[in-house]
């Protein structure tokens, strides 16, 4: 199965809400100004081909008297991108989210399918109520951020946008839980333990 996003997209809903300087910043910045054209007389009612309005330029003189050609139409390209989501789901069950509002950890059922995390109220909860991408966020585990939070089997993942603290019931069932989002992390991690845990034992 496979989702097509687009990017900074609104609902047609809201279109009628947003103002320009929040979905798009550089229109407040100018780089995509709209300029008003004069009416341009036709000696017949023609309709303009996608072509001529294409190509649609301000003639205009330079104090030197060399005609200068301005473009007058600026088009606005989508990012369209193909994800393809994986029918295969990695890890599925309950884990903890640590609310920014309250300081207070809440239980979340949460559902892995690469390279998307769906997140439920619970396991009945037929809509998803927040959905995170991973291959635009980073997930990051530290030692020391568990001991100064005071918090074991924690990790996090970082988006663009928010930083969101999860907290595992064991730390077997935490390492699964990074290697369903992110193997690669996950594998760094054990090998480490292993090798401090061989260490220790020639000690």
């Amino acid at each position: 199965m496979s989702v097509t996003t687009l990017k900074e997209s609104a609902s047609v809903s809201a279109l009628n809400t947003i103002t320009p300087s929040s979905t798009c910043p550089s229109l407040v910045e100018g780089c995509y100004s709209a300029e008003l054209r004069p009416p341009v007389l036709r000696s017949r009612a023609v309709s303009p081909s996608p072509e001529s309005e294409q190509e649609t330029t301000e003639t205009t003189k330079s104090s030197e008297g060399v005609p200068e050609v301005k473009p007058r139409i600026h088009r606005f390209i989508p990012d369209i991108q193909e994800i393809r989501v994986s029918p295969i789901v990695s890890k599925k069950g309950y884990i903890h989210f640590l609310e920014p509002q309250t300081n207070g950890w809440v239980k979340r059922y949460v559902m892995v399918r690469r390279p998307y995390v769906y997140i439920y109220n619970t396991e009945r909860d037929a809509v998803e109520r927040a959905i995170l991408n991973l291959s635009s966020a980073q997930v990051e585990y530290s030692e020391d951020q568990q001991a100064m939070l005071k918090t074991p089997h924690t990790f996090a993942v970082c988006t663009q946008h928010r930083g969101i603290l999860l907290q595992a019931t064991s730390d077997k069932e935490m390492h699964d839980w990074l290697y369903a989002f992110n193997p690669l992390l996950a594998g760094t991690i054990r090998s480490k333990l292993s090798r401090r845990r061989a260490g220790q034992m020639r000690m």
